[in-house]
């Protein structure tokens, strides 16, 4: 589930950039048999930034825009949400160990972050637990950087202020669209009535915000993005 990733190293994934189902794969090395990075990757590795990607892959309803590994409760087989935070906190004590065997150097995470999926469908106190386990295995550099992603309709206040006391710095709402009709093509389930709420709520917990949006929706005019 956790990713660390390195900027520009060879095959690897950029900060919250992820391929989708039918894109060409970005050029890279194959990756070594024994589940290792290859040499490269250490290479002028001290110099680059370092960051930390932590998937969840849960969502309430599935969009049919969205190609990303995520299931919703029905399609879940063998797997419960409630385990999720343990099975994610031993995946980023092994990430930690596999790559200090590749070779590389131990630096703090200048970035963190969760995506999905709705991450938010887990409790917070589960999203801290993760976060702290990335605190630990890898610490954080002065200022760094720790978004979620959110839906406006998974999270309330109480939620947002436990983030935050966790050590969260910024939350990402998957607003998409302020136009109903839109937000029906997209098979989004928020009111757009409750992105300014809980915009109000992030902010009052001492979150930074930032919110998606998507253009080009089938039946989506020129005025529906201008009121987005």
């Amino acid at each position: 589930a956790p990713r660390a990733h390195e900027a520009g190293a060879p095959g690897a994934a950029s900060g919250g950039r992820r391929v989708g189902v039918g894109s060409a794969l970005p050029l890279g090395e194959p990756a070594p048999s024994d589940g290792l990075l290859p040499p490269s990757a250490a290479e002028g590795a001290s110099d680059r930034a370092f960051g930390v990607y932590v998937h969840v892959p849960f969502c309430r309803v599935r969009c049919g825009y969205c190609d990303f590994n995520t299931y919703t409760s029905d399609e879940l087989r063998g797997a419960r949400q409630s385990d999720y935070a343990g099975q994610a906190i031993g995946e980023i004590r092994m990430s930690r160990r596999m790559l200090l065997a590749s070779g590389l150097p131990e630096r703090p995470a200048q970035t963190v972050f969760f995506g999905g999926g709705t991450p938010t469908l887990l409790p917070a106190d589960d999203l801290v637990r993760m976060l702290d386990a990335v605190r630990a295995e890898y610490g954080f550099a002065d200022g760094a950087e720790v978004t979620t992603e959110a839906n406006p309709d998974s999270v309330g206040p109480e939620d947002l202020l436990r983030l935050a006391e966790g050590g969260f710095t910024r939350v990402s709402f998957g607003m998409q669209s302020a136009v109903p009709h839109v937000l029906g093509a997209l098979d989004r389930t928020h009111d757009p009535a409750r992105v300014p709420l809980v915009v109000g709520w992030a902010r009052d917990a001492g979150l930074d915000v930032s919110l998606d949006l998507i253009y080009g929706t089938p039946g989506e005019s020129l005025d529906d993005w201008r009121v987005s």
